[in-house]
This record gives C-alpha cells, structure tokens and sequence, in this order.
C-alpha cells in the first residue's frame, strides 16, 4: 500500500474543487505558454545555460485545484526537446492536467578514441560516469523545475501536492531518478568530484540540445574538462521554501543505473505510485539488465566499433518490476509492457532491418491507449490526496484570514492574522485578473473603488514573506 509523506493540516480552502472524476472522460482545450524560463545552470562543460519549460493548461475546466505533470523528454542525453513531450503533454492536459514540459541540462564529456564512422564522435561517452553525471544534472534540473512550478500554483491552478513526474526514455531515466533519489546517501557516487575528462581531439563535436536549439561550444579548454562534484541531490536551483516532492512517476521505456537496486533507491514509505511503460525486445533501452544501446551497437554497427562499451549497465522497467515483486511491501505500481520478439543475433542482418523498420520498439505504441492509461492508473492516487494541506517542510505558507462579503461588487474587506503584502485575484484559468497591494501588516484591509469584472467564481491568494493562501470568492454583477 503506498503512504505518503505526513502532511500538516492548514486553514481549511473553501474553493476545493473535486475534480477527479473529470481527469479521465472530460476533454478539454488546450492553453499552451512557451519557453517560459525557470533559471540557470552550469553545464558538463562548465557553460552557464539558461533553462526554459512549456507550459499547457485546460481551457474552461473550472478547477482551480489542477493536478500537475512534469515531463521530460528523451534524446541520449543530448539531443531532443520539450515538444518531444507534446503528444502525451495534449492529451494528459485534456484530460484535466495542468502539465510543463521541461528542457534540462545536456551533453556529456566523448572519447575520441573509438573509431567512428561519420567522425564525429557523439555516440562515445568517455567513461560510464559521464552519463549518469548527465541524468543526475537532468534531475536537479526537473526537480528546480517543480519548486518553480509548486511557487507559482495560484496563477496557474494547480495543486501543489498532486505533481507527477513523467518522461520517456532518457528522460524516464531522470524522472525516476526524481521520484526515487531522496536521500543523501544515495547520490552516486560518480556525481561527486572525479579527475578531468580526457582531451578530446580538436575535431570532435561538442554538439547538444538546448531549448529546442543546437549548440556546439567547440573544443574545450582543459577548465571545461573538469569534472567538479555536482552537488546535493535537490541541486540548488529556486531553492524558494518549496519541495520536489512527487506523488507519481511515468517511465516510459526507461530505466535506472544499476546501483538504484543495491542501494535502496526503491523503497521507503514516501516512494511515489509508479508507471511502468516498456516494449520487452527494445534495442535501445533494455527491459531487463543491461547496457543501453547494447543490443543495436553490438550487432547492427557496420563493422565499426561498439559505441555502446563505455556506457553504464542499467535496470530497465522489467527489473524494477521484478524486484517490487520481491518486496513484502512494495510501492503501488502498475506495468504495461508490450511483449515483442527479442533480437536474435544469429540473424544479425534481418533482425537489423527489423528493428529499424520498428523504431527498435523504443516508442510509446498507440500513443491514445497509453494516455488513458497513465489517467486511470493515477486516478485514484490523485483523489487520495487533500490539496487543502500543505507539505510538512513549509507549514508557515498558513493565512488563517476572513474575506467580506462574499459575493462582493467594488468594495472588499479583509481581516489576516499575519502580515500580508498583496492580495491576487484568478480567474477559473489561472490568469492573475487583480493584484492589490496591502501594507504589511496583520488585522484588516479595505479596497475600494474596484474594477468590474464578470460574474463568477475567483480565487484570492494572499501573498506574505513566507508563501501564499487561497480562498474562493464570487463576483456578482
């Protein structure tokens, strides 16, 4: 049975909205915000980047309590980018979610010491550190992305203790890493400090995704080689009074290094509900044990050498399920693994073409199925969960306040028993409609002379130095 983590009983929100039966069967529009920035951060290279997400909301849904998923997309590390997540980002969002699709940190230190065929080196990672070191950035990344996201759920309705974290391939990678890594003794220890990477040749690409752009930085001085330790497994990104703290997790053909299972990555009482998404024959991600890559680069290379040798061993979805199997307790889970025939090197040269004309099974197949899915399996999770508490790590985020009248036209009144800097208004989408200013203090404030909106239901959020507190209110016309 899953338990989350204890939660502290705030002032009692009166604009709580059930909306969980609407997750699965209503359908929405769709909103979308792009290249909203969320902070920066220094890449493998030493390069400070700028980190930008996608935003989607439901259009006209009438829920100011939304459940939030965060995305993250795959591409090796390397490439790719948050549109990669756009057909499970619409279809989870018209279904109810609010839902960001986060561009992270990528690239990884090559070895230019493996012949290539198209001379560019990409695909050789320079020891089996260098990826995991590029999940652990992601990871910091996604989870700054979520503090960011939980500071803002006024303005964009959602509710801070229903966020789910879900990615393909790569990206499955680092979401479980998020919903998994929550204690400091676990940090891999090839995230901490190691000697510098390898000179590279002059020639080699220093090419990598960011926000949906290419970059190459060209050859690195021996400063951009250094590999430093990477830091606690929060990171330290929008470190705003905010958690990381997710309730699910969506692995799509993803995985873990395989230390996650030695080193108790996998339990505890506060583990998140996970999805598990996996082809069993995938050519790039194992289902079970195994290297990434390994079964294409060892059989389909063209005479040239592996690339696949310099990579971690990792555990697909098929081991981790396996071993939540074992577990007397293990967390609520579920798997939806698509059985297809496995590669038989025997018959290298069909099994290639195979694969190739299949997407060496590393999709998401019947992309509508898997998102209806993913909505019933977090269905009742999410209706478990009281968005009128908050996280036991911010309790002070509690304006005990009362608000008059209620329904009120241009005159509003309002008694708080701390010290408040503004007051926001929202409309049932999220948009901020009215900001007042308020003196900081405790006791009552009074605006008058206010604008004339439509008729309708609000939410009023409080603003003071330690966090904000919602209520509904009725405008009448």
């Amino acid at each position: 049975m899953l338990t989350f983590a204890q939660i502290l009983v705030m002032h009692k929100l009166t604009f709580f909205l059930l909306f969980t039966a609407n997750i699965l069967h209503a359908q929405y529009g769709v909103y979308t915000e792009q290249n909203l920035v969320y902070g920066t951060a220094v890449n493998y290279a030493g390069v400070t980047e700028t980190l930008t997400l996608d935003l989607y909301k439901p259009i006209n849904d009438g829920n100011t309590s939304r459940p939030l998923l965060v995305l993250v997309h795959g591409g090796s590390w390397l490439n790719g980018c948050s549109a990669g997540m756009n057909w499970l980002a619409t279809r989870m969002c018209a279904r109810g979610y609010a839902v960001a699709s986060v561009n992270y940190r990528k690239g990884w230190h090559k070895d230019d010491s493996v012949s290539n065929p198209f001379d560019t080196g990409v695909l050789y990672a320079a020891d089996s550190a260098e990826v995991i070191r590029a999940m652990y950035r992601g990871s910091q990344d996604v989870r700054g992305a979520i503090r960011w996201l939980k500071a803002r759920n006024g303005i964009d309705s959602t509710c801070k203790n229903t966020v789910l974290v879900g990615g393909e391939s790569a990206g499955a990678y680092i979401s479980l890493m998020v919903g998994l890594l929550d204690r400091t003794e676990e940090k891999p220890i090839t995230c901490g400090e190691l000697p510098n990477a390898v000179t590279p040749q002059a020639s080699l690409c220093q090419c990598y995704d960011l926000n949906c752009i290419q970059q190459n930085i060209g050859p690195l001085t021996p400063d951009e080689l250094a590999r430093p330790d990477l830091g606690p497994i929060d990171g330290t990104l929008n470190l705003n009074g905010e958690n990381a703290r997710v309730i699910g997790v969506i692995d799509l053909f993803g995985g873990l290094p395989a230390e996650a299972i030695p080193n108790n990555w996998l339990q505890g009482p506060d583990t998140p509900a996970l999805y598990l998404y996996h082809q069993t024959c995938d050519g790039v991600v194992p289902f079970g044990y195994g290297i990434p890559t390994s079964t294409i680069s060892a059989n389909c290379n063209l005479g040239f050498t592996p690339w696949h040798t310099n990579l971690p061993h990792t555990v697909g979805s098929g081991s981790l399920a396996n071993y939540f199997a074992t577990l007397p307790n293990p967390p609520l889970y579920t798997t939806d693994f698509l059985p297809c025939d496995p590669f038989n090197p025997a018959l290298a040269l069909f099994e290639c073409i195979r694969y190739s004309q299949n997407g060496a099974y590393h999709f998401a197949h019947n992309p509508n199925q898997r998102a209806e899915k993913i909505a019933m399996f977090f269905e009742p999770v999410i209706e478990g969960i009281d968005c009128q508490s908050v996280s036991a790590s911010n309790p002070e985020n509690n304006i005990s306040f009362e608000m008059w009248p209620n329904p009120f036209e241009e005159t509003l009144n309002l008694s708080s028993d701390q010290a408040i800097t503004e007051l926001c208004l929202y409309d049932a989408m999220g948009r901020m409609v009215l900001r007042l200013n308020a003196e900081a203090r405790s006791g009552e404030h009074r605006w008058t002379g206010l604008p004339k909106l439509p008729s309708g239901v609000y939410v009023a959020v409080l603003h003071n130095q330690s966090g904000a507190t919602g209520r509904k209110v009725v405008i009448r016309n």
